[in-house]
Parts: structure tokens; C-alpha cells; sequence
């Protein structure tokens, strides 16, 4: 299905395009010609669709084009899935619409994927922002492996379910690490929300938390061999670690010593969200400071 997403105030619209990568068919955003080109790489789970409201305000002042990753939101689902193959997609798509190098902005994983891809394609990005994304797999290895019966519990409410109305219902009853279940933790309408993002997501994206095997998805080569080729701007834009960032002291200490010529920011009262969905205009504001700031682009 072709659509355009509308953001919210209905002035500024990312029309939806798809295009051909590596085999799969990925969905996209782009906006009007407004500036320099921005890339910006969702979260994962997640797609393009979710951030209406951070393309509402940047995509005045820049040419936004934002890509949902492989078997994610309305592009392809595939055989199997890993990380390599995620960073493969992100340059490659860049390579295909786009001249390079670009400006990249990447929230969570998708920093990971976007900064990786420049690790062996320095050219790609001409600055880049890092969204709250401590880039040491280990952490992440360690943070989520006290999630694996609730994503091995999520996985398979997407599987069973045989509509959304069902899967919200079902997720209701995922057990969370803390104790309860979702439903304890969601409203209804948070768990319909929720249950509408999952339900256009392949359940095969978690098969490594399922299988408990999770190491194997994220202790790969390409997301330690940081900074790689490497070397143009980059801003570290963290929330608050006492507010939930996934970026602890020690995380912002590991990132810094592999990019020591990168800025870092945090945002006070800011949790690993950063407020992309309620209220980006802080975030926002600090990454339109940081291109603006660019010679190469005043």
C-alpha cells in the first residue's frame, strides 16, 4: 500500500516511497527539497511512520528522507535477519536515493546501523547524531537478556494472533522482568497502540532472543570496530541516566573514547526516548545547533 504520512499540525508531509535493496523492498519518507539532506534511522522495533512529530519540525530547514529497516513497519520481511545485513541496507539505500554524504541522525539502533555502514564508508555522512545509543554490544547483550521470556512471550503473541484487536489483547498478558505483565504496565489504548506498531513486524526479528541466542545477533565484528574509517562530525545525544538512557556513565565514557573528537550532550529528565514521540523540541533543537554549526553547511 502507497500512502503519505501526515504529521500532526497537517502542514508538512513525507511522502511514502518504496525502493529495491539487497532484495527486499524497503518503505521510506522523503520530504520536500528544503535543505541539505537528513537521513533519519528509527529505533528498533519501530518504523518510519512513528516520528511525525521530529520530521514536523525538521523538515522545514532540511530534504528529510527517513527508511524503515528490513522486515519492520510496510517494508519486506526476509529469510533471516541479522545486523550486517541491517547496515548493508542503511548505506546501500543512502547510495540509491541520494547523493552523498548526507546528514544522519540515528535513534537507538539505528545509530548503530548508521554509524557502522561509515565504520567502511566514511563518505557517507558528512556529521552524524547519535540518538541515546551506548554503542559497546555488551551492554546491550547484558540489558536485554533479562528480557528474553518477555520478547520469547511478545514473539509468540505475534505469531497467534490473528488480528490486532487479538494481539493487543494478548500482549496484556506478556510477563515483564520487573514483575506483572503488560497489562499492568500499559493502558488499553497504550497496548492498542503498541499491538498496531508490532503487528506489521516479522516475529522471525526476535528470533535471537526466542532461541536464546542473543550474542550471536549482537556480538558481531561490525558494531566493534568503532570509530572504522570514520572521522567527521559527530554529536552524542544522550538522555539521563537516572531517567532511563541506556547510555550509563560508563556507556558515555565507552563512546567517547572511541569518537574523542565527537561532542557530547545530555538531556536532563530525558529517558532513552528522548521525548521523540510527546516532545522533540528540545532534541530537535540541539540537532538543527549541531548541522547549523557545520561549516560546510552554513
Amino acid at each position: 500500500m502507497r500512502c503519505k504520512y501526515l504529521s500532526l499540525n497537517r502542514r508538512y508531509l513525507l511522502e511514502s516511497k518504496f525502493i529495491d535493496i539487497n532484495g527486499v523492498s524497503l518503505n521510506y519518507g522523503e520530504g520536500q527539497l528544503n535543505g541539505p539532506t537528513l537521513v533519519f534511522l528509527h529505533g528498533f522495533p519501530g518504523a518510519w511512520t512513528e516520528h511525525g512529530p521530529v520530521y514536523e519540525l525538521l523538515e522545514p530547514y532540511y530534504h528529510v528522507i527517513a527508511p524503515t529497516h528490513r522486515g519492520l513497519g510496510q517494508s519486506q520481511w526476509s529469510d533471516s535477519y541479522s545486523i550486517p545485513q541491517w547496515i548493508d541496507d542503511v548505506g546501500d539505500f543512502i547510495h540509491a536515493v541520494v547523493e552523498t554524504p548526507v546528514l544522519g541522525v540515528g535513534h537507538s539502533a539505528g545509530s548503530w546501523f548508521g554509524l557502522a555502514a561509515a565504520n567502511t564508508d566514511p563518505g557517507l555522512f558528512s556529521a552524524f547524531v547519535s540518538l541515546d545509543q551506548p554503542l559497546n554490544p555488551e551492554v546491550h547483550i547484558a540489558y536485554h537478556t533479562p528480557r528474553i521470556p518477555t520478547v520469547r512471550a511478545a514473539a509468540m503473541a505475534m505469531r497467534e494472533a490473528t488480528d490486532v484487536d487479538d494481539l493487543a489483547r494478548r500482549l496484556a498478558q506478556v510477563p515483564i522482568s520487573s514483575g506483572g505483565t503488560y497489562g499492568d504496565l500499559y493502558s488499553e489504548a497504550e497496548l492498542a497502540e503498541y499491538a498496531s506498531e508490532l503487528s506489521t513486524s516479522d516475529p522471525a526479528i526476535f528470533n535471537a532472543w526466542v532461541n536464546n541466542d542473543l550474542a550471536s545477533l549482537i556480538d558481531v565484528p561490525e558494531v566493534k570496530a568503532w570509530p572504522g574509517a570514520y572521522r567527521n562530525p559527530l554529536l552524542f545525544l544522550d538522555g539521563d541516566p537516572g531517567a532511563g538512557s541506556l547510555v550509563s556513565v560508563e556507556g558515555a565514557a565507552y563512546n567517547m573514547e572511541r569518537y574523542p573528537w565527537a561532542r557530547r550532550i545530555e538531556m536532563p529528565g530525558l529517558d532513552h526516548g528522548l521525548g521523540l514521540w510527546d516532545d522533540p523540541g528540545p532534541v530537535v533543537k540541539e540537532i538543527r545547533s549541531f548541522f547549523d554549526g557545520l561549516q560546510s553547511f552554513k
